[in-house]
This record gives C-alpha cells, structure tokens and sequence, in this order.
C-alpha cells in the first residue's frame, strides 16, 4: 500500500513540473543574479527549483495517551523561487509511540509500540525577511533569511502487533501487524537560513491533526482517557539540498 502512495504523489509532483512548463512567460531569479526574462518554463527549471530536504525532529502528544518520539521525515520539494515564494512539498515521515494500559483494536497487547507512517503533500509560502519586502518583491535579490508557513493534507497508518499461537512445526508464538488508516491535516511553521546558494538550514514546528481517530485514540476515547482525536506536536530541524 506505501508503494502505491508514494507512486501517486510523485506523479502528483510530476503534473506540477507539467503545469508550469504550459505558463509562459516566466521571471526567474536566480542567486545572485537579477531577474531575466525567460521565454519559457523548462524542466530544467523545473528540475533545479527540486530540493531535498532531510528532517529529524521530536514529537509529543498533548493528550499524553502516547510517549514522547523522534522521527525523521524525507521530503521531495518543489520551490517557485528559491527562497521566497510559493512551494509544494511530498513528505515521508516515520516514528513509533508507546501506549499503556490501552485495550487496542487488532492488538492483544495492552502496553506496547505503535508505529506511524505518514504521507502527504504540502503547499505553503516563503516570506523573505528583509528590511523593505516592498523593494524587494519589485526588484528580487539574494538574502540568506526566510520564514514559511504551509498547510499538509495527508493520511497516518498506524501498525500495531498482535501476538497469536503458532500453529506450526515447534509451536510457539507469532506476531502479526495490523494497520489502521485515518486523513490527517498538518499545520507547519518555520525559518530557514541560506549557507550557500544550494545549501540551507531551517527549524521548523509543527501540529498534526487526526480528523478520524487513530486505533490509540478510539481506545483512550473508549476508556474516557480523552474525547476525541488530537495529534502530535512535532519540533524539527533540517536540511535544504538542491539539485543547482
């Protein structure tokens, strides 16, 4: 199922390329350079305005039904301009919680992990931190500071384990996986800090919303821990590579 979902976002992302490349013309600016006229979007320009954020980050759960985690996201990105501007955002992201004392559908275990894998595509937009962002947006230049904010529709798969006889040769026990879908919308804020022309730094916080309950959730609404679904608090810090 991941492989199928990963396979639509990137097509998703690919349609971008293909919808800009139709919108002529086009103001490119580069670093260090003033903006030129360009006759067409290529996907060339498509492919350079690519970048290849790596994250890691520490989550909590506001409710406290759930430990605290690290998690660590992979994210294919695509900027209109470099550091100012509009951009869409694939994202992978992947951590584990622990629950206790927790009655969980298609678990027998009542104190144990949960692991989430979560898929999404973000669009959001990049304000340059400058001293006169009116002169700036009439005539763009290079500054090594921005701040953004996004918004990330997804879904979050939790995977629980359930421990059964083995009815095997040598007896024994087994674990099986069984996993729980739910739609997720995730708010992002953050600053990056430009190094170098392709190579940049950014702090990020962010809040995720279940709009279903996960199977954690419907277990500590069923025992009235809680009333209904909440999500993660994520503070993460990365790193932006791009491919020009």
């Amino acid at each position: 199922m991941m492989n199928k979902i990963l396979s639509v976002v990137l097509c998703s992302l690919l349609s971008i390329g293909l919808f800009a490349e139709s919108n002529t013309p086009f103001t490119n600016s580069s670093i260090g350079a003033s903006n030129t006229q360009k006759d067409k979007y290529t996907f060339g320009d498509f492919f350079d305005a690519l970048d290849l954020p790596t994250v890691l980050g520490v989550g909590i759960t506001p409710n406290g039904i759930e430990g605290a985690t690290f998690n660590s996201a992979m994210r294919l990105g695509w900027r209109h301009h470099k550091n100012y501007g509009t951009f869409v955002y694939i994202t992978y992201d992947t951590h584990s919680n622990t629950y206790d004392s927790l009655q969980v559908e298609g678990s027998n275990i009542r104190n144990g992990e949960v692991w989430y894998n979560e898929v999404g595509m973000s669009v959001g937009y990049r304000f340059p931190l400058v001293k006169d962002i009116k002169a700036f947006y009439e005539d763009p230049y290079f500054h090594p500071w921005d701040m953004y904010v996004s918004l990330q529709p997804g879904i979050s798969i939790a995977t629980v384990k359930d421990i059964n006889s083995y009815n095997g040769e040598g007896g024994g026990y087994e674990m099986q996986n069984y996993d729980h879908v739910v739609p997720t919308l995730r708010f992002s804020a953050g600053v990056e800090w430009f190094i170098m022309p392709n190579f940049g730094v950014f702090a990020e916080a962010a809040y995720t919303q279940h709009l279903l309950p996960t199977i954690i959730e419907q277990a500590a609404i069923d025992k009235r821990e809680i009333k209904a679904p909440t999500g993660p608090l994520t503070l993460s810090i990365g790193l932006s590579l791009f491919f020009n």
